[in-house]
């Protein structure tokens, strides 16, 4: 295939992508982050005040809420206490769904601009590859990105990982190009680069070592560089290239330090008027004892703390930003999370790695293995090592960004590994370096035809894609919940499930996410999700026979007061509060209504955490989307879960 050719045709594969991954998103309901960053995204472009979540990254934001300024909407109140106390939660569910604005058409144009940048990486992807392994490896890789199920679904959310996936891949390219040429135009390039990514996410410090490791390969190989700058063009040796480098990569630097100052309005402080960050200075800028394990010595303060203090006290970036980077830094500590079972605060080793394993296509992991033994074998030994060198800033970045994956608390989903994925399938190009043997070039084909039909197969539901080695979607959940899974984005879905299956019926919702069930024309009894949940509500509401829809994330008991099964500790406190609340309602305990309140709700989420338990070991009677359970009940089967044995796990 000519040049031409195949450039149109991965032209038409990137362009499929971003169809595919902006196209569902009359599907979904609002995933947990997207209402937050949208609403702090169209808040920077109109009021010029960052104090919504910095620590989302301002790019990302701004970007998703740019479509909405041509859009007539109306936004919260700014003389309420959620906005002067930074109430993210609150904001968003009043700009949303409680004024007058349609939700589902700003949710599209947020989404449709972060396909748009999915669409960039994959043109990223196609060039890079087609660098190294010519037009055929860079379709194979740009046919694997188009089809990943992965990125189809973060490129069609409104948050910050496909942002960051593109800066990622951004940055190490134009600082490996720099490193080789110093140009006006690659300095501005790797500056403008690096700003993208520290803007759209704080672990851009990860870069520090990155392009370290890459300055030791390119002083290895010891090659003059060339220097094209205005008049001078020279080639330079030794120390000579070194100063060099030193001056183009600190003017790089320079140039990102006044693109992150331009995107924060060259201010400093992240207020305007009256107000505060939801999390103040002094708390994120100390060692986060209240999220550690009880009996756990709180963590000293780290290098981020150490660091940061000093450049908020002389301003040299701008205050949202410093702020965004001490919030991540101050809840990477303990973070809660479910693996195969557990619940933790302080993440396994192993849940990227099964992750990966379970949630990318056997295609696509054929075809890197099949790549692993084509970039062994194939090249003669002197295109080898040449080859091998062109491929140092890939394998420094899946190095670096794998140890810090491994080492990191934050186990909340797949997604903190999405900026590999790119690396990966441009590596996954080197296939074509064994076409010449006929078997390779057909076996890639049918590996690519089916990561298409297993892409198309789970389409809407790209989050909840897993692939057959346990068992599919179908028993995701039992694997991962939260991003890896289930956002709560199947509220559309779950209100055709119940117009066609349960109409009449009573169903009870317990459900994890930021959209909203009375929007999307969903009546039932919520359960145990009040953090998610900002509408009226009855507090333990009586649990009778009906249709229970419960989301993946609530039925592993997350985010409730009842986490690692049912336990005789938990059972204890049921009883009692039974009792309690018998006694309460009789007006025979006159306990004040404000306490009594905590403990209702208490009640509430034990109850329901006895339900699960004692649903765990039955199939739900259906899916929605894989992230909502579906559970049909008698009275029978509910008494005998409330009141019945206690579930305690075997």
């Amino acid at each position: 295939m000519r040049g031409t050719a195949a450039t149109l045709v991965a032209g038409v594969l990137l362009a499929l992508f971003g169809w595919m991954a902006a196209s569902v998103s009359r599907e979904h309901s609002t995933t947990a982050d997207e209402l937050y960053y949208v609403t702090a995204g169209y808040s920077y472009w109109k009021l010029a005040d960052f104090r919504l979540p910095p620590e989302a990254g301002n790019l990302p934001q701004r970007w998703a809420a740019l479509p909405l300024l041509a859009q007539d909407l109306r936004f919260p109140r700014l003389d309420q206490p959620a906005w002067r106390n930074a109430d993210v939660g609150t904001l968003g569910h009043q700009f949303f769904y409680a004024s007058g604005n349609d939700p589902a058409r700003m949710l599209a144009a947020a989404r449709a601009m972060i396909a748009l940048l999915g669409v960039a990486c994959g043109a990223l992807v196609f060039l890079w590859s087609r660098s190294l392994f010519g037009i055929k490896g860079a379709l194979v890789s740009t046919a694997l990105f188009a089809f990943c199920p992965n990125l189809l679904a973060h490129a069609g959310l409104a948050t910050s990982d496909m942002a960051a996936t593109l800066g990622f891949l951004a940055a190490v390219l134009a600082g490996w190009r720099l490193l080789h040429r110093v140009t006006l135009g690659r300095v501005l390039a790797a500056g403008a680069a690096v700003a993208l990514l520290a803007l759209s996410k704080f672990s851009a410090p990860l870069l520090v070592p990155i392009l370290a490791l890459m300055a030791l390969a390119r002083a290895w190989r010891g090659a003059a560089l060339p220097v094209c700058l205005a008049k001078i063009r020279t080639r330079l040796h030794g120390w000579h290239a070194a100063l060099a480098l030193t001056g183009a990569f600190a003017a790089a630097l320079l140039v990102s330090w006044v693109l992150i100052w331009a995107a924060y309005n060259f201010r400093y402080a992240a207020l305007r008027g009256e107000g505060q960050f939801n999390v103040s200075w002094e708390d994120v800028l100390r060692p986060e004892a209240a999220l550690a394990p009880a009996g756990s010595p709180p963590p000293a303060p780290d290098a981020v703390q150490t660091v940061v203090r000093p450049l908020r006290d002389a301003h040299v970036l701008p205050e949202a930003w410093l702020y965004g980077l001490a919030t991540v830094d101050h809840f990477s500590h303990y973070r809660i999370a479910y693996f195969l079972g557990d619940v933790r605060t302080t993440g396994w080793l192993a849940f990227f790695p099964v992750a990966f394993l379970l949630k990318t296509p056997l295609p696509a992991l054929a075809l890197l293995v099949l790549a692993g033994v084509c970039l062994t074998v194939r090249p003669r030994a002197g295109r080898r090592l040449r080859l091998y060198y062109r491929l140092t800033p890939l394998a420094v970045f899946g190095v670096i960004y794998a140890v810090f994956a491994l080492s990191s608390h934050l186990n909340l989903g797949l997604r903190h590994l999405l900026p590999l994925y790119p690396v990966l399938y441009i590596g996954t190009g080197a296939v074509a370096l064994g076409f010449r043997r006929r078997w390779l070039a057909v076996a890639t084909v049918g590996l690519l035809v089916w990561q298409a039909a297993a892409s198309l197969a789970i389409r809407p539901d790209y989050l909840a894609y897993f692939n057959p080695l346990r068992g599919g979607p179908a028993h995701g959940y039992e694997l991962f919940v939260d991003s890896s899974l289930d956002w709560g984005q199947d509220l559309p879905g779950l209100k055709r499930w119940l117009d066609a299956h349960a109409r009449g019926e009573k169903v009870f919702l317990s459900y994890f996410g930021s959209g909203s069930p009375v929007t999307e024309g969903i009546t039932a009894t919520r359960l145990a999700d009040g953090n998610f949940d900002l509408e009226q509500r009855e507090v333990a509401p009586a649990m009778t026979g009906g249709v229970y829809c419960i989301s993946a994330t609530m039925f592993q008991q997350i985010y409730t007061l009842v986490r690692h099964g049912w336990a005789p500790v938990h059972e204890r406190r049921y009883q009692e509060l039974l009792a309690w609340a018998d006694a309460w309602l009789a007006d025979l305990d006159h306990t004040p209504r404000e306490t009594a309140l905590p403990l209702m709700i208490e009640l509430e989420h034990l109850r329901f955490g006895r339900l699960c338990a004692a649903l765990h070991p039955r199939a739900p009677d259906a899916e929605v989307g894989y992230s909502i359970l579906i559970f049909r009940l008698t009275d029978a089967d509910v008494k005998a879960a409330l009141d019945g044995p206690p579930p305690f796990a075997p």
